[in-house]
């Protein structure tokens, strides 16, 4: 608690209580500076004492251990500097620079990043090399290469290889009716020419001899982009929707 002494005298001298300390009388010893360690917990402690210039145009931080060290430091610390690895702002990620991920790390960034851009890009890219999203289901799904699918005014029907995020595999399902109500619309953002360029050579260079009209086990199927061992479809017979 705060010292008593040259409080008590000053009540004494009055015929003060106690209570009178918390008040403005209490202010009196720190007016007065008759106790050392109250007056430096009330009004701090002169920076010259410690040794501080403070007319130096030079930091303070140099010669000033801590506030509590009864003498400056004698050896100025060494200074150290950022990296300039530290000082690179990476580049914004934009529409196109994930041409070169698989599905699976394109499937990865849509479920794991929800409501962030690089999700709207990894669905920008799905949507580009011919996944469809299903908005109910929540599920992406591709056409089986080379399959004819029956077409009306509000949907089709046909095969479909589906990307089953759970178990995280791609399945394969015939007879599959889907409504256009039902499928997201792509984003279709726009791409800087150099990306459209790059994709061209790309898609020009993954051009190979289209595959049969069934899925096997260890096929691609056209347009995904190549999906690894791990996400090749499987055949599983639907009779109508799941």
């Amino acid at each position: 608690g705060l010292p008593l002494g040259p409080l008590q005298n000053e009540e004494g001298r009055r015929g003060l209580g106690l209570p009178n300390r918390f008040g403005l009388l209490g202010l009196m010893p720190l007016l007065k500076m008759c106790d050392a360690d109250l007056t430096m917990l009330s009004l701090g402690t002169d920076l010259t004492s410690l040794g501080l210039n403070l007319n130096s145009s030079e930091s303070l931080h140099k010669a000033l251990v801590s506030p509590l060290a009864e003498v400056p430091v004698k050896s100025p610390e060494p200074e150290f500097e950022l990296p300039a690895c530290y000082k690179h702002i990476p580049q914004r990620l934009q529409p196109g620079f994930l041409t070169k991920f698989k599905e699976e790390t394109l499937f990865y960034i849509f479920y794991s990043m929800p409501g962030d851009e690089a999700q709207l890009i990894a669905a920008d890219e799905l949507h580009c090399r011919g996944w469809m999203y299903h908005k109910r289901l929540r599920i992406w799904m591709l056409h089986v290469p080379n399959s004819i699918p029956q077409k009306s005014a509000r949907g089709e029907r046909g095969s479909f290889v589906v990307f089953n995020h759970a178990i995280w595999e791609a399945e394969q399902k015939a007879d599959l009716e889907i409504l256009y109500e039902d499928l997201e619309k792509p984003p279709r953002l726009v791409r800087s020419k150099t990306v459209q360029q790059q994709q061209q050579q790309q898609q020009q260079q993954q051009q190979q001899p289209p595959p049969p009209a069934h899925v096997q086990h260890g096929s691609l199927p056209a347009g995904s982009g190549g999906l690894p061992p791990g996400l090749q479809p499987t055949p599983v017979a639907t009779p109508g929707a799941p």
